[in-house]
């Protein structure tokens, strides 16, 4: 059995058993609000292939690749909240982290699933995007989100119906953004409805705290940027493929075909559109044992997932692996040649 044991960075590592097998492969790919600075940067210094594959993202994402380059290794917090700048930033990260993984799991039984952007990046991993269409993607997207409405998100430790009341006995200004867990979900709201629903939201006993965003993620606040987002890639839409990896979708809750390409707007208006991870992963990713690995920045995703009878049980495992320190880059090859030989 896989077994759990603490790293460095504070998140678990798989380690090996006696012979039984850890189940199928569950590679996450956060997305905004897992985003901090330099993240990924000692995987970056130490590690060839995930250089190259970051490098080969900021050649696709073209003019402004050098600001976003400064952003991610010298930006302040005030500009990494700021979605132009962190989706494109988070995309990249997860790209490259999951190429080096996928390049040593080939083979194996590995299913994609991203969370909000991290979509997007889990859908280029999968075929469906090639990387030159991708980086025209995360460029139009970062141009509107510098256009759309201020805002924020506001991470909640509550069922979605217990915060949705709430919400509603607030006025309703703010809405339900993404269903990550039974017990957590975010809220998303203009900029100027921000302090009044943290403090509402407190005040009727819901723990909950800003979330790094300096847009209404996931609102219908986004629903102009979004039609302009499925506008720009339905030009492109011949240039989709099927997925040729096994992925799940945290906007459709379902596994994305692999027959058909799915339409423009499946990939553009999840910006706008709740995200439902509790439900996809419940749905796909429950009913039996599985190893659940988060290959992008921070833990939001595995937090969630421990939320899973499974985890709770102990039949499946969690692994965090993303480094905050140069001094942890060895560990990351650690733990992913150990779950990389437990999966081949």
């Amino acid at each position: 059995m896989v077994r759990r044991a603490p790293t460095a960075a504070g998140g678990e590592r798989a380690s090996d058993g006696a012979g039984t097998s850890p189940g199928p492969l569950v590679l996450m790919l956060p997305g905004q609000g897992s985003q901090f600075g330099a993240m990924g940067a000692p995987l970056y210094d130490a590690d060839p292939r995930f250089r190259r594959a970051l490098d080969d993202f900021f050649d696709a994402f073209g003019a402004g690749a050098q600001r976003l380059r400064q952003v991610w290794r010298h930006g302040s917090p005030r500009e990494l909240e700021q979605g132009a700048f962190a989706q494109p930033l988070l995309f990249g990260i997860g790209y490259a982290a999951g190429r080096v993984w996928l390049e040593d799991l080939k083979g194996a039984d590995v299913t994609l699933i991203g969370h909000s952007v991290g979509e997007l990046a889990a859908a280029t991993l999968a075929g469906v995007f090639d990387l030159e269409l991708a980086g025209a993607l995360l460029k139009e997207r970062a141009r509107l989100l510098e256009e759309a409405p201020r805002g924020g998100m506001i991470a909640c430790r509550a069922t979605e119906a217990e915060v949705q009341e709430h919400l509603d006995a607030m006025g309703g200004r703010a809405v339900v953004a993404a269903e990550n867990a039974d017990n957590q979900c975010v809220v998303s709201c203009a900029e100027e409805d921000l302090p009044d629903t943290v403090r509402g939201l407190g005040a009727r006993g819901v723990p909950c705290m800003r979330a790094a965003a300096a847009e209404p993620f996931h609102s219908p606040l986004l629903a102009p940027a979004a039609l302009e987002f499925e506008e720009f890639l339905a030009r492109r839409e011949r240039e989709l493929s099927p997925a040729k990896s096994p992925m799940v979708s945290a906007y459709s809750a379902r596994r994305v075909s692999d027959r058909d390409a799915e339409p423009a707007r499946f990939w553009t208006h999840q910006m706008a559109e709740k995200v439902f991870f509790w439900k996809a992963i419940v749905s796909n990713c429950s009913s039996s044992m599985h190893t659940f690995v988060e290959i992008g920045p921070g833990t939001a995703l595995s937090m969630a997932v421990r939320r899973l009878p499974s985890v709770r049980d102990g039949g499946s495992e969690v692994v965090t692996t993303m480094p905050r320190h140069r001094r942890e880059a060895e560990q990351w090859n650690s733990v992913r040649r150990e779950v990389v030989e437990l999966f081949s």
